[in-house]
C-alpha cells in the first residue's frame, strides 16, 4: 500500500474499460475477435470525419478571426466546445461512478481514505476525457500552429492546456454530484429525486449556456460588433464568456511567448487546483456520508398492504412490464442515460423561441406551412424510431441485468414471453417520452392533430417491431460482467450497433422521403411506412419463435 492511489487508479481502469478481459477473450483465447473489428469499423469513419471537422474549422475560424485581428477565435472556439461536452457528460458518469458502481462495497472496507477512492474515480473519468478531447483538441492545436507559425511557447503552453482544462468542468460536474447525492440521500425517495435533479441541472446547464449567449446581444448588430472589436480580444472575451477557462486557455496558447499568456496560464492551472482542493474537501465531508447513505436501505413508512387470503393474482404479462419499467426508471444511471434524448430535443427547439432571434431556430422550416402534412407525420415516424435506440432500454434489456440474469431465467416464463414484455415496457417509457417533446414542438410550430396523431401511430408502430429487433440483438451477446452500471449501457456494444443500424434505416427512408417529394408521390410514405413494419414485424416474429430460444438455453 505505499502507493495505493496510483494502485486503485490502476485497478479501476482496468475493470472500466476492461482490457484483461479483452487481453483473455480476445489474444489468449482467440475469441469473439469480430468484436473490436466491428468496433472500429463503426467508429473509425466517425473519428476521421471529426479530426476533419475540427481542422477545417479552424482555418475558418482563424482566417474570420485574422480579419479582426483576432485569429485566436479558433482556440477559444475548440476549448470552449470540448469544455461544454465535459461538462454534459461528466456529469452522468461522475454520477454513476461515484454513487451506483457496484465496486463501492469492495472499496468502503479497505485502508482508503475516501478522497483517495473520489480522486482515482475521478482520474479515470479523465483518462477517458483526454481521449475524447484528444480528437478535437489536437487538430485544432495541430492546424492553429501550423497557419499562425508559432513556436515553442506555444507547444508548451498547448501541453499544458491539454492537461488541465478537462479537470475543470470535470470538477464542477463532481461537486455538483456530490451535492445533489448528499441531499437526495436525506430522502427514502432518493433514486426518484436523483433521475429528478439530474435532470433539472442538464435543463439548467443548457439553459444558461444558451442565456448567456443571448445576453450580450443588442439591437443594433452594428453597434455589438465595434464594441467588441474595440477592445483587446473583444470577440474572443464574447464568445468564451459561456465558460471563462476557455479564454484562459486560447489566450496563454496563442500568447505563449511573452507574460499574457504565462498570466492567462497561471490563471487556468490555479482554477484547476482549487477545483481538485474544494472537491479533496467535499470528498472528506461529504462524499462518503452521501455513499454509506445510499448503501443504506430506506426505512420505509412502517405501513404495510394487508393481502387478502382469496386475492387473485395479477396478469401475467401485465406485471413482467411493469416490473420492467419500474426496474429501468428506479436506477438513475438507466434512467438518465436513456432519457437524456427525449428532455435535450424540446429543449434544444423551444430555447430559441425565448432568445432575441427567433429566425435563427433551427427547427423553424418545421413551420406547417413550409412543410407538406405527410412529411411530418414520415417526420414523426423517424423520431419515434431513432429515440427507441437512443433510449437503449430494448438493446441493453438483457445486459442491465448482470449477475442477476440468473433470477428471469429461473421464472417458468418461456424467452418470446420476456421480449415481450420488455419490448412494451420499453416502448411505454419510448412513448410518453416522445410525446412530451413532440407535443410542445407541434403546438408551437403549428401543427395539426391529425399529423400527430397519424405519426404517433405510424412511429410506435414502427419502433415496436425495431425494438424486438434491438432486444434480440442483445440476447445474442448480452454484457453481463460489468461493475459499473454506466458500462451496461454506454459501453455496450450491442447499443453502438443499434444505435448506428436505426441512423442507417432512418437516413435510408429520409432519402426515400426527399425523393418522394422531388417525384411529387408523398402520397406513397404512409405505404412505404406501413411496408417496412410489416418486413421487419415479419423478420421479428421468425427470429422470436426459431432463434430466441436456442440463444435464450446458452446464456
Amino acid at each position: 500500500m505505499k502507493n495505493s492511489l496510483w494502485s486503485l487508479y490502476l485497478s479501476l481502469l482496468n475493470v472500466n474499460y476492461g482490457w484483461s478481459a479483452g487481453k483473455y477473450y480476445y489474444i489468449k483465447k482467440r475469441q469473439r475477435i469480430w468484436e473490436p473489428i466491428i468496433i472500429a469499423a463503426s467508429i473509425g469513419p466517425t473519428l476521421v470525419m471529426a479530426v476533419w471537422f475540427m481542422w477545417a474549422l479552424t482555418e475558418q475560424l482563424f482566417l474570420g478571426g485574422l480579419a479582426f485581428g483576432q485569429p485566436h477565435l479558433a482556440l477559444v472556439t475548440g476549448t470552449l466546445m470540448v469544455s461544454i461536452l465535459s461538462l454534459f457528460f461528466g456529469f452522468f458518469y461522475v454520477l454513476s461512478a461515484f454513487y451506483f458502481g457496484n465496486d463501492l462495497p469492495l472499496l468502503l472496507p479497505l485502508p482508503l481514505r475516501s478522497w483517495e477512492i473520489l480522486v482515482a474515480k475521478l482520474g479515470v473519468i479523465l483518462t477517458g476525457q483526454y481521449v475524447l478531447n484528444a480528437l478535437f483538441l489536437l487538430p485544432m492545436g495541430i492546424r492553429y500552429g501550423l497557419l499562425a507559425q508559432t513556436g515553442l511557447g506555444y507547444v508548451l503552453s498547448a501541453i499544458v492546456v491539454f492537461l488541465v482544462l478537462p479537470v475543470i468542468p470535470l470538477v464542477i460536474a463532481s461537486i455538483l454530484a456530490v451535492l445533489l447525492m448528499r441531499f437526495v440521500n436525506l430522502s427514502r425517495y432518493k433514486d426518484k429525486l436523483t433521475l429528478i435533479g439530474g435532470i433539472l441541472l442538464l435543463v439548467v446547464v443548457l439553459g444558461s449556456t444558451y442565456w448567456m449567449q443571448e445576453s450580450f446581444g443588442t439591437d443594433d448588430p452594428t453597434a455589438l460588433m465595434e464594441q467588441l472589436l474595440s477592445q483587446a480580444d473583444g470577440l474572443i472575451v464574447a464568445v468564451g464568456r459561456v465558460f471563462p477557462p476557455s479564454v484562459w486557455a486560447a489566450q496563454a496558447m496563442a500568447y505563449g511567448h511573452n507574460p499574457q499568456g504565462w498570466l492567462n496560464l497561471l490563471y487556468l492551472v490555479l482554477c484547476g487546483i482549487l477545483g481538485l482542493a474544494i472537491l479533496y474537501l467535499l470528498g472528506e465531508k461529504v462524499f462518503m456520508q452521501g455513499v454509506i447513505a445510499g448503501l443504506e436501505g430506506s426505512r420505509g413508512t412502517g405501513k404495510r398492504k394487508r393481502l387478502g387470503a382469496n386475492q387473485e393474482a395479477g396478469n401475467l404479462f401485465v406485471t413482467l412490464v411493469s416490473i420492467e419499467r419500474k426496474l429501468f426508471l428506479r436506477d438513475p444511471n438507466f434512467a438518465l442515460n436513456g432519457l437524456v434524448g427525449y428532455v435535450l430535443l424540446p429543449v434544444m427547439a423551444l430555447l430559441p423561441l425565448f432568445g432575441q432571434n427567433l429566425e435563427k431556430n433551427p427547427f423553424a422550416t418545421l413551420n406547417l406551412g413550409e412543410i407538406n402534412s405527410l412529411l411530418i407525420i414520415g417526420g414523426i415516424a423517424l423520431f419515434f424510431m431513432i429515440m427507441t435506440s437512443f433510449s437503449m432500454i430494448p438493446s441493453t434489456t438483457f445486459s442491465r441485468e448482470g449477475r442477476y440474469l440468473w433470477i428471469i431465467r429461473s421464472l417458468p416464463l418461456s424467452i418470446s414471453q420476456i421480449i415481450g414484455a420488455r419490448v412494451v415496457a420499453a416502448q411505454v417509457v419510448n412513448t410518453i417520452g416522445c410525446l412530451l417533446g413532440l407535443v410542445p414542438i407541434a403546438y408551437f410550430f403549428g401543427w395539426g392533430v391529425l399529423e400527430v396523431v397519424f405519426g404517433t401511430v405510424f412511429g410506435i408502430l414502427l419502433a415496436s417491431v425495431v425494438a424486438f429487433l434491438l432486444a434480440l440483438l442483445d440476447l445474442s451477446r448480452p454484457m453481463l460482467d460489468w461493475v459499473n452500471p454506466v458500462k451496461a449501457v454506454k459501453s455496450n456494444l450491442n447499443a453502438i450497433i443499434g444505435t448506428f443500424g436505426s441512423l442507417a434505416l432512418g437516413f435510408l427512408l429520409g432519402l426515400l422521403f426527399f425523393f418522394n417529394r422531388q417525384t411529387g408521390t408523398l402520397w406513397l410514405i404512409p405505404l412505404e411506412l406501413g411496408f417496412v413494419t410489416a418486413l421487419f414485424a415479419g423478420l421479428a416474429r421468425l427470429l422470436v419463435t426459431r432463434v430466441a430460444p436456442r440463444l435464450w438455453t446458452k446464456i
